[in-house]
């Protein structure tokens, strides 16, 4: 059987010795060099910023073991009051509904208000969010003050996912448990790319943390949206869910209603920035 370490790899189950699970969602694309290309046009008039691709998040939503089973409960219960079976024919098959946010926000596919009670539909979601069990660790990166301020800078995804790995790590360590990251696949290239920076960082710590730091991560999964038999990682559609709030929140400095639902649940709420909440580069 293949070690996680040595190539990107699935995961299906909850691992018996692990009390905790960070799914993990990213919004925005990590693109540099589109950005630094605008960032010189701008600097002799030639061109504008721009500014609807300026912002990369990362969040990672941290469950325990024990809250998992009643989650799980809650999100067939929601699925199965509003599709048949909770499934729908996407074009790939009949599928278990994933609660994909940017689906539900454009209301499309299984979330055509034709096809459901969409208003209702997202009062129970809310409901489900809100009262699920779990903690936030985020962070988000201006790609244009970055490039600005750094000659070598570093890539934007790598950079925030460790902000958010030190904080779960310092949780963990802090009570004695374990864990696993479980990151949605975006490809074979990219898998690898983010475990590679992983594995280095857990194996040589890095300028704030020592390798023992991490040593509570006992694994890093990629898996795809959809299980073979159809049914979904539901841990990666609350992160999903939950993303895309606080990369709006940044972006915007606004709390609409979704974030307003969430906001306590990040790390160290009220006092979230630097704690549950990273915004780079920092003043």
């Amino acid at each position: 059987m293949r070690n996680w370490w040595e190539a990107p790899t699935l995961i299906n189950y909850w691992p018996r010795d692990i009390d905790t699970i960070m799914a993990i969602d990213e919004n925005g694309t990590t693109d540099l060099k589109g950005i630094k290309q605008k960032v010189f046009d701008n600097l002799f008039g030639l061109g504008q910023l721009p500014e609807e691709h300026r912002w990369f998040t990362i969040t990672g939503v941290v469950m325990e073991k024990a809250h998992f089973p009643s989650f799980m409960d809650n999100i067939t219960t929601l699925k199965n009051a509003y599709w048949k079976d909770g499934k729908f024919k996407y074009k790939n098959g009949l599928k278990k509904v994933v609660l994909h946010s940017r689906e539900i926000r454009k209301k499309e596919g299984p979330f055509n208000p034709n096809l459901i009670d969409y208003e209702k539909f997202i009062v129970d979601l809310t409901s489900l969010i809100n009262n699920t069990q779990y903690i936030i660790y985020s962070s988000s990166i201006d790609k244009i003050e970055h490039i600005i301020k750094y000659f070598n800078p570093f890539h934007p995804y790598e950079l925030c996912l460790t902000f958010i790995v030190e904080r779960y790590c310092r949780y963990l360590n802090e009570r004695n448990k374990t864990g696993i990251l479980l990151i949605e696949s975006r490809g074979k290239k990219e898998d690898r790319q983010i475990l590679n920076h992983l594995v280095g960082l857990f194996q040589k710590g890095n300028s704030f943390y020592p390798p023992t730091h991490f040593s509570c991560i006992k694994g890093v999964y990629f898996n795809p949206k959809w299980k073979d038999n159809g049914n979904t990682y539901v841990n990666l559609e609350l992160a999903d869910l939950v993303s895309h709030p606080i990369h709006q929140y940044v972006k915007t400095n606004k709390a609409n209603r979704a974030y307003q639902v969430i906001q306590k649940k990040i790390y160290g709420y009220p006092n979230i920035m630097g704690y549950g909440l990273k915004v780079f580069p920092k003043e």
